[in-house]
């Protein structure tokens, strides 16, 4: 054996506490020690220390719909102004996707969209619409509003804030290509979009 003592055993015992806090695994009860004026050094009472919480709770969210696809006989206005309305009682932006079933990268988009880890970012952060453009012939005075198509290609993504101030994210271009982005990218970009300037 080597000369460790009962020092160096309590020295361990306190570090591996220390961590434990530190690491917010531990909840902390237990007895505090108070003084008093009896000339005593302390007196032991059974009141709570406290808890180690060093992460906030997430606040509860009812997530939305997320739609699977394009839908031709959709009422695009109608779907937006809905979500709008949604967004202006949450605060969550409102995601606008305008593309069509019979394109590659449209048809990439929504199999990603079905990714879990995806599909929950957007069920739990945004209000998602799905325009459907046709072959640039449907919705386009609506897609006007938002975005230039011919110039940006689909699918074309557009946030808009709980104001309903339209805007082209940071890397918003990179859909046009879907079928390049894996799940990941796709979640990381939905991320990035939430906390602007970060």
């Amino acid at each position: 054996m080597t000369g460790r003592g009962p020092t160096a055993a309590l020295s361990a015992a306190v570090a591996l506490t220390l961590l434990l806090l530190l690491s917010g695994c531990v909840e902390v009860r237990g007895t505090a020690v108070r003084g008093q004026s009896s000339g005593r050094s302390g007196s032991v009472s059974n009141d709570s220390l406290g808890l180690a919480r060093p992460f906030l709770p997430l606040p509860a969210v009812t997530p939305a719909a997320v739609p699977d696809g394009y839908d031709p006989g959709a009422d695009a206005a109608a779907d937006i102004a809905a979500a709008q309305a949604a967004s202006h009682a949450d605060g969550r932006p409102v995601l606008l996707d305008f593309g069509s079933a019979w394109c590659q990268d449209c048809q990439a988009l929504t199999a990603l969209v079905r990714n879990p880890g995806v599909h929950l970012i957007l069920a739990r952060n945004y209000h998602t619409v799905t325009i459907d453009v046709g072959h640039y012939d449907r919705n386009m005075d609506l897609a006007g509003r938002y975005v230039s198509l011919p110039g940006s290609g689909i699918p074309a993504l557009v946030l808009l804030g709980a104001d309903g101030t339209p805007s082209r994210p940071a890397g918003a271009e990179q859909f046009a290509d879907a079928r390049s982005l894996s799940s990941d990218q796709v979640a990381n970009l939905l991320v990035d979009w939430l906390y602007p300037g970060n």
